[in-house]
Parts: C-alpha cells; sequence; structure tokens
C-alpha cells in the first residue's frame, strides 16, 4: 500500500506532538510492508534526511505557502500518486486545499486532528474557520479518526451527517526509549512529578501550584520549558512559591525515565487535554496517574480504574491527593492497571495496524 502522511515537521529542532506521533507510525507501516512517504511543505533538514534513510522512509519536498502547495510541484509528485493520503492536525489552510485537490484526482484521504479541537483559544477566529474550511475538510474525507469521546463528540457535532468511518484510534508511545524501567514505589519520598510545557493557562501550572499549598508535606517537582504566551503569568507565579514546588529544565533520555519511575506519582492539570503523552509515558512505566477532570482521559480513567481523577474545587482534590498517599495499595493497584492499558493500547505497531486496517476499508470501497 502506498500512503502520504501530511502535517510533519522538516527539522526536529521543534518538539511536536504530531511530527513525533507521524513519524512512530510511519516506521512501523514501512516494517510492515507498505512504501510510506512523509509530505514536507519545507525543505527536510540533513538529520531528518538521515532519520528517514535509516527507517526507509520517503520524504516528498512540495513548496508550499499558508493556503496552497506549489501546483506544479505537486502534480509532478502525484505521477506516482499515493493510494491514500492521511492528514494530521487542523486549522491548516494548506491542508484544506490539498484536501480539495486530491478530491479532484480521486485520491481518498483522511483526517486525524490530534486533539486540536479541543484547544480553548481562538475564539471566533476559530469559530469561523471551522464552519467556513474545516466543516468541509471533515466531511469530505473518508475518514477521521480521534483519541477520545470528547473529541469524536466535536468532529460530530462538524458533519450533518453520521461519518461512515469515524474511529477511536490512540496516539503511540516511542517504547524503544521508555525501555524496561519501571515504578519504583518510592512512595515514602512524597514526590509528585510533572512534565510539559509550563503554558501556564493551558497545563494549569496556577492550579497546581494552589494545589501545592494547601499540602506542604507533599514535594511538587515541574519539569519543561516556559510557553511565551504565559511567561509573565508563569513570572508572577514564581515570585510567590510555596517551598514544595520545583522548577526544573526539561530532562531527556535515561534522566527522564528515572526521575518519572523514582517519583511517587504523575500529575496533569490541564485545562484541556485529549491525549496527554506525560501521562501516557508515565502509565507505560507503571507510575502512579493522577488527573484533572477536565482531561479526555478522565473518563477512561473512571471506567478502568487506571488511576485519580481529581475534582475542579481545590480543597477537595487537596484531600483526594492527600489520601491516596496512606493507601499504597491503591496505589499499586493504579500502576499496574495503568501500565496494562498503555502497553495494551499506546504500542507503535498496535497503533499503525489499527490505521492500516482503516485504509483498507478505505480503499476496498474504492475498488483498489
Amino acid at each position: 500500500m502506498k500512503v502520504w502522511h501530511v502535517g510533519v515537521a522538516a527539522s526536529f529542532e521543534k518538539v511536536c506532538g504530531i511530527t513525533n506521533t507521524v513519524w512512530l507510525i510511519a516506521k512501523e507501516q514501512v516494517e510492515l510492508g507498505h512504501e510510506i512517504t512523509l509530505l514536507m511543505d519545507k525543505p527536510p533538514d540533513a538529520e531528518v534526511q538521515a532519520f528517514a534513510k535509516k527507517r526507509k522512509i520517503r520524504l516528498n519536498y512540495v513548496h508550499a505557502n499558508q493556503w496552497y502547495y506549489h501546483s506544479e510541484c505537486l502534480k509532478k509528485s502525484l505521477f506516482n500518486p499515493p493510494q491514500i493520503v492521511h492528514l494530521h492536525s487542523v486549522y491548516v489552510p494548506r491542508q484544506a486545499t490539498l484536501a480539495n485537490y486530491l478530491r479532484t484526482e480521486k485520491i481518498p484521504y483522511l483526517v486525524t486532528p490530534h486533539g486540536g479541537l479541543q484547544s480553548q483559544r481562538g475564539g471566533l477566529k476559530k469559530w469561523l474557520y471551522t464552519s467556513l474550511i474545516e466543516k468541509q475538510r471533515f466531511s469530505n474525507a473518508e475518514a477521521i479518526t480521534v483519541l477520545s469521546n470528547p473529541e469524536k463528540k466535536i468532529v460530530e457535532s462538524l458533519l450533518s451527517d453520521s461519518h461512515k468511518h469515524l474511529e477511536w484510534i490512540y496516539n503511540p508511545l516511542d517504547t524503544d526509549t521508555l525501555g524496561d524501567a519501571k515504578w519504583q514505589k518510592n512512595i515514602k519520598k512524597n514526590k509528585i512529578i510533572f512534565m510539559g510545557r509550563f503554558d501556564v493557562f493551558h497545563k494549569g501550572i496556577d492550579i497546581l501550584v494552589k494545589l501545592a499549598k494547601k499540602l506542604p508535606n507533599l514535594e511538587f517537582h515541574l519539569y519543561g520549558t516556559e510557553d511565551h504566551r504565559t511567561k509573565k503569568w508563569l513570572k508572577k507565579i514564581k515570585e510567590n512559591l510555596p517551598k514544595n514546588v520545583f522548577f526544573h529544565n526539561p530532562i531527556y533520555g535515561e534522566e527522564k525515565k528515572q526521575v518519572l519511575v523514582n517519583a511517587s506519582v504523575y500529575i496533569h492539570l490541564s485545562r484541556w487535554e485529549v491525549f496527554g503523552v506525560s501521562i501516557a509515558e508515565a502509565m507505560y512505566l507503571g507510575v502512579p496517574c493522577v488527573i484533572a477532570n477536565t482531561i479526555d482521559f478522565a473518563d477512561i480513567f473512571k471506567r478502568y480504574n487506571l488511576g485519580l481523577v481529581l475534582p475542579s474545587n481545590i480543597s477537595e482534590a487537596a484531600t483526594s491527593l492527600q489520601e491516596i498517599f496512606n493507601q499504597p495499595e491503591q496505589l499499586q493497584e493504579w500502576s499496574v492497571q495503568g501500565k496494562a492499558f498503555a502497553e495494551k493500547y499506546f504500542q507503535p505497531r498496535t497503533v499503525a495496524q489499527s490505521y492500516l486496517q482503516l485504509y483498507e476499508k478505505i480503499l476496498a470501497e474504492y475498488n483498489y
């Protein structure tokens, strides 16, 4: 099968969850015997070219601006056309015009929004773009995949009719990097870890600090980078920081893994989040997780008893969090069940195969 993935960055310099996800899927699909191409709107740098060559993933650079891919370059690329095109992300105008072009060429495409429809930023501008452009792109897609039930409901609200292929497929984790490390059960350390961008509004950093103030016997360690949109807000928070809250630079690889497995619990209090990669990584390592009820994973956590879901009320949340440190058996249960869930659903090979099965359904309807 010949597949194009669209929406990957041409460099690894900027951390991008969608780019990481697509590379993991592409690698597995190549190993399963398929011809996989990543369509890029900027020239891939040397590191990306070497990375792709090693994994036998094809790169196709087609110059583009915000709204369009260069028509002649795109036509040349289609001399050897894909059987199906997988569009990743939302609110990318050139993907909308590409989707229209693919329809004229009778090449089916599917869309994976990767949680982008959930953002609480954008206001009127976002609503107008969704109504005028994204609605059509989604409606004309042969399939749409989502990461959660709340995201599924948002997608359904965009469609006038029920979509023939609206499927739930999780994002993969880089399980090779995570390896065989396991939670060390250091409950008595009273050490709570968060990893992610210090985007105060999105990631709920202000909520986390307020929670910490009510739990002076627990240590809260936050690892990440500042976000330009909330830099001033973060500075104010740090000026009045309780003694049990510590901000650290981002960490990677083995150091990151060791910090996670030696934590008492992992915490994530985003105001919105469809698929928190750091939550999933912690689960995979068996670290008990504590998340806000505003995160899409909350429904899954409750349904399968995967971890603690905190209420929005800070005082109630503090009480709930304090109590679990006196319940080691419960933490151990969440560790085991969270890890089992992650191993079942977040493996790159599992995710890649799920997409391939979906592609096959679509192509069967096109009589390929």
